[in-house]
């Protein structure tokens, strides 16, 4: 065996300044304990949040243990930064926990995500209180075992908010002016100089502030630009739109021929809805498809964006536009949600379940999968002991019990009976008890695998072991017993070599024992040569009707010989054609014949009917016997299945002409059942092979539907067999 270790994911292999700080640091003294520990769920929010240049944060577990990137820290301020990791939420924000502690706790509760868009949280940072505006969202990290805990993806805003609340200032003054210069256009001629400098000096403002808003703009964190008119022409858009877009010229363009391959992905229609009906849009996670230099490949990216009118004197006349690129946001997430799903197909893979079992309610909390497993969505320890076989049971408590006493861990392969159809299920149970700070065991995590299957298998591999074991003694059994008679007549032989007589009656003995020596043997090489794929079809079109009188003439001597009778019933020579090789079909039939002459007692009644149909084609070969045990049934066609003898079929068999004319009939493209009522009730065999129509014959073929003619009634009749 190969003893090299697999390599380990290192996720804190990276992340620049705050990844370094998390590799430097004692974590065995934190309630996470080593990192090397740590929930794989967590690693891999880690390793995401460590690789991304968007500020996120990540409270974990109960006692929300704070994680966070460089991004994020350099929101922080020397206050929290680097304390904060690994501290404690609570303490770490204390001065705000009234505004995010409810969001956190409805998102650890499971109750799904939050967003919280342009949000006031007044914080100190570098030694004074701010009022700072955040946009961002609370995220749940979980699996099928519930929530672990919160992952933050935000923005500090504060600059865009601000820069929007001069922008609103600096419209109502501008429309306020603007009311004035109406007003003062219409005063008398005699003030007509002093509106003309009040009108220059609205010019210089204008302009003056215009310059302050594009360079507010300018360093906004997210992406903005003005189209103006209906056609939507750029008037101004800031660094972070134009890096969005991939740097192209776009100052007096429409969009439209800046953007030609966003034509048919909807943003065009949006702005025109948004200047024909002067309401704005705004949409989250929007999939956009970008060339982002000339004449390179299209790429997917994401946004957040809202479209503004801006009204002149009333009317539309442009749209202010402000976004954020998401795309990282949005990869991280899919990166996510494909590695729960990953786990979730694994799991149904493996048919695994994973639970845990909250210790002061009794309560079970089983991943989705467990219904297909077990039969049932159970939500309480009683209901799951319920459903265990009680001798289980009992063995798997006292495990438990000494689990609980030791926190330490139990397993145990264990019998469940499912509730909704009352399947047996075996399962391989491990579980682990948990315990809080102070040592009280709180619940119990556990993983239950689906090893029916390999129990099953167990039992097969037991079962056709003592099939075989069988099959050799009977073997060595029916190839003794020849030797017996031969032995004897050799030793007649020596005795008395010139008695004609003797030498005549030894070698009717020699000869007779050793073709049934021979049978046997053949019979061997047979099943062998099929079972190995060594066995070649030489296929032709064969008349069915020759393969029943065939089959019939080598059986009559058995049947004649036990005084049965037998009443055939199958179409006339020609009416039925079949592809295949005539002499392993007439070995097919000649063997299921045999053996209900020899498995019926004497004077018994056979049957064999062939029934006609479009496209195929049945043998029924019937008897009034000792039938078939529903035990044995489902094994009939199996190597080495043969039913008890009796003293009245001593010649016994080796229990391989059923299995063989299986798989002859299977190299057909036909298939065999068997039937019986059971004990003493008879049975009957079927063979159902496809027909050979050729294409001069298909109507004709057509009208032999399901209709046994009587040639071969009048052929048994001439062998004096009694219908």
């Amino acid at each position: 065996m190969d003893d090299a270790k697999p390599p380990i994911f290192d996720f804190l292999s990276h992340g620049g300044e705050m990844g370094a700080l998390m590799r430097t640091t004692d974590w065995t003294s934190s309630p996470l304990g080593p990192t090397e520990g740590w929930p794989p769920l967590l690693k891999s929010i880690v390793r995401v949040m460590l690789s991304s240049s968007h500020p996120m944060f990540l409270w974990w577990g109960p006692e929300l243990i704070q994680f966070y990137n460089d991004a994020y820290s350099r929101t922080m301020g020397p206050e929290r930064h680097p304390c904060a990791l690994g501290g404690r939420g609570r303490e770490c924000w204390s001065e705000i926990w009234p505004i995010i502690g409810p969001q956190i706790a409805f998102v650890m509760d499971g109750k799904g995500s939050t967003w919280h868009e342009d949000q006031l949280i007044a914080i100190t940072r570098h030694g004074r209180r701010e009022d700072v505006w955040w946009t961002y969202g609370y995220s749940p990290v979980e699996d099928d075992a519930g929530v672990h805990g919160v992952l933050v993806v935000c923005n500090d805003v504060t600059a865009q908010h601000l820069a929007r609340a001069e922008l609103e200032q600096v419209n109502q003054a501008l429309s306020e002016q603007v009311r004035q210069r109406e007003q003062a256009q219409q005063l008398e001629a005699q003030q007509a100089a002093q509106l003309l400098r009040a009108e220059q000096a609205l010019h210089h403002q204008h302009e003056a502030e215009a310059e302050r808003l594009c360079a507010l703009f300018q360093q906004a964190p997210g992406f903005v630009c003005i189209l103006r008119g209906p056609d939507m022409v750029y008037e101004f858009a800031n660094a972070a739109y134009t890096r969005f877009i991939g740097d192209r010229d776009l100052i007096g363009k429409t969009m439209r021929e800046a953007i030609p391959e966003a034509e048919g992905q909807g943003f065009f229609a949006l702005l025109e809805r948004v200047y024909e009906t002067g309401k704005p849009f705004a949409a989250s996670d929007v999939t956009l498809l970008l060339r982002k230099a000339p004449g390179a490949p299209v790429t997917q990216v994401y946004c957040d964006f809202v479209y503004q009118p801006i009204f002149t004197a009333g009317e539309v006349s442009g749209i202010f536009v402000e976004g954020f690129d998401a795309t990282e946001r949005v990869m991280s997430k899919q990166a996510l949600e494909r590695s729960e799903l990953r786990l979730r197909e694994g799991m149904k893979v493996a048919r695994m379940a994973v639970w845990d079992w909250i210790l002061s309610t009794n309560e079970v909390i089983f991943s989705d999968n467990a219904p297909e497993l077990f039969g049932a969505n159970w939500t309480s320890i009683e209901q799951v002991w319920g459903a265990i076989v009680p001798e289980d049971m009992q063995r798997i408590d006292q495990a438990r019990r000494t689990a609980l006493a030791q926190d330490g861990t139990y397993g145990d392969i264990i019998r469940v009976v499912r509730p909704d159809n009352g399947e047996l299920v075996w399962l391989q149970v491990y579980a682990t008890v948990v315990a809080d700070a102070g040592g009280v065991p709180r619940w119990v995590r556990g993983v239950s695998i689906d090893i029916t299957a390999r129990k099953r298998a167990e039992e097969s591999l037991r079962e056709a072991g003592r099939h075989k074991d069988e099959f050799l003694a009977m073997l060595s059994h029916e190839l003794r017993n020849p030797l017996a008679p031969i032995r004897s007549a050799a030793h007649l032989l020596g005795m008395d070599p010139d008695n004609v007589a003797r030498v005549r009656q030894s070698s009717v003995i020699i000869e007779r024992q050793v073709n049934h020596m021979t049978s046997l043997i053949n019979d061997l090489l047979d099943v062998s040569r099929v079972n190995t794929g060594l066995v070649v079809l030489e296929k032709d079109a064969v008349d069915l009707h020759q393969v029943v009188l065939e089959s019939l003439e080598q059986t009559q001597p058995l049947i004649d010989e036990r005084g049965h009778t037998i009443a055939v019933r199958g179409p006339g020579a020609g009416d039925v054609i079949v592809w295949g090789d005539r002499k392993r079909l007439v070995q097919v039939l000649s063997n299921l014949l045999h053996n209900a002459a020899k498995y019926t007692p004497a004077c018994g009644r056979l049957s064999l009917d062939v029934v006609v149909h479009p496209c195929s084609v049945d043998l029924h070969v019937r008897d009034n016997g000792i039938g078939i045990g529903a035990d044995l049934l489902p094994h009939v066609f199996e190597l080495f299945t043969q039913h008890k003898r009796t003293p009245d079929r001593s010649q016994g068999g080796l229990g391989l002409g059923l299995a063989l004319v299986r798989s002859l009939v299977a190299l057909h493209g036909g298939q065999v059942t068997a039937t019986s009522d059971g004990s003493d009730a008879g049975s009957t065999f079927s063979v159902t092979l496809p027909r050979h129509v050729p294409a001069a014959n298909a109507t004709a073929g057509a009208r032999l539907d399901a209709r046994p003619a009587a040639s071969i009634r009048r052929h048994a009749e001439a062998h004096s067999m009694r219908g």
